[in-house]
């Protein structure tokens, strides 16, 4: 259930022979507005035991017992009135810190030397989430598929006698409007299936946008087994649709002069409180995390990663995206909630090319 320590096995007997200066940290899910008292308890006691079981196989009894008090004690103190989806916990030699996020994480242990809130949200593996729109002569369903589950989240039926062409175009205005109100913030992709001249009315239309992929498989009459079949083949593909719906989000966030990009930029939009959805490239996270812990001259790891914390601390969210895929941005990109006048496409010169921002 847990995620391996960072700690290996060959490293157990030298961590014992001296003072451990590690820092332990937790993901786990935590959505008190959705979940019963019975199902928080029993995410709490995995997390105390996955903690304990990653304390005792790197450090002394001392030790380990100190941590699991100092967690223990900020379980004892957790707020119930959340409206969040998870919880990152971090207790490092000095202090202890709890983060109420905004997006859901798999439950996950870690220990390190260097290890930061970027680390556990980043490494806690992230269940593919998105939706399924199914559009049929008259009528509409809209499913999402969230923590492995699919669950009915919308539907239309039209009135017995209904003109079905003439309803056609009110039936996807009104579906258009639904996904906008559910899924406002657009953090997930829509994938269409059903009546093909109905998916292709849709997407041919003003109402469709960069969040919305056509997935067509339909038959006579669509059923649940061909809706768990599309679902399977999303999951087995979800690295490239994740991939997709980024670059189309950065795409339309660039249209409208929210986008900001290259590391200095974006430091010092954290440092002004701007919010919105924060994209790091793995190879710069990578890079961070290398220069941190050699105390190398990339002298923005450290505030970088104390601005993540802020930001997450708002409300706001944050992805690690693959390899290679921000290349151009410079590895990171923040998408602004609000756009401030003063942030507003700082790093695109009149060619639409991104240039590296003079020193500040």
């Amino acid at each position: 259930m847990y995620a391996s320590s960072v700690i290996s096995s060959s490293n157990f007997k030298k961590v014992r022979t001296r003072k451990s200066n590690l820092s332990l940290g937790l993901a786990l899910p935590f959505q008190p507005c959705m979940q019963d008292e019975q199902t928080m308890h029993t995410i709490l006691k995995d997390g105390e035991k996955g903690a304990y079981t990653i304390l005792c196989k790197a450090l002394e009894r001392i030790e380990t017992d100190d941590a699991f008090q100092r967690l223990q004690k900020i379980f004892s103190r957790l707020n119930y009135n959340s409206h969040c989806k998870s919880l990152a916990v971090l207790i490092t030699p000095r202090d202890e810190k709890i983060f109420y996020l905004d997006f859901p994480l798999k439950p996950a242990v870690y220990l390190s030397k260097n290890l930061s809130l970027l680390e556990i949200i980043t490494t806690a593996a992230r269940q593919p989430g998105f939706y399924n729109l199914i559009l049929e002569n008259s009528h509409a369903q809209l499913y999402e598929y969230h923590h492995n589950e699919l669950k009915q989240v919308y539907a239309t039926r039209p009135e017995p006698g209904i003109n079905v062409k003439s309803y056609s175009e009110e039936l996807l205005k009104q579906v258009s409007q639904t996904i906008e109100r559910i899924n406002w913030i657009n953090d997930k992709p829509v994938f269409i299936t059903g009546n093909p001249a109905l998916v292709e009315m849709f997407c041919n239309g003003n109402l469709y946008s960069g969040i919305y992929f056509r997935h067509l498989n339909y038959v006579t009459t669509f059923n649940e087994a061909i809706l768990k079949k599309l679902v399977k083949e999303i999951n087995s593909d979800w690295n490239y649709w994740h991939s997709k719906f980024i670059i189309d989000r950065i795409i339309r966030t660039k249209k409208t002069n929210a986008l900001i990009a290259e590391i200095e930029v974006v430091l010092k939009a954290l440092r002004h409180s701007v919010d919105g959805v924060l994209l790091v490239d793995k190879r710069l996270k990578q890079q961070l995390y290398k220069s941190r812990s050699a105390n190398a001259l990339f002298n923005t790891s450290d505030e970088f990663l104390n601005q993540v914390e802020r930001f997450l601390i708002r409300g706001n969210r944050l992805e690690i995206t693959e390899a290679g895929l921000l290349q151009e941005y410079g590895g990171i990109v923040l998408l602004q909630r609000k756009p401030s006048h003063f942030f507003t496409n700082p790093t695109v010169s009149n060619t639409g090319k991104y240039n590296r921002p003079d020193t500040f």
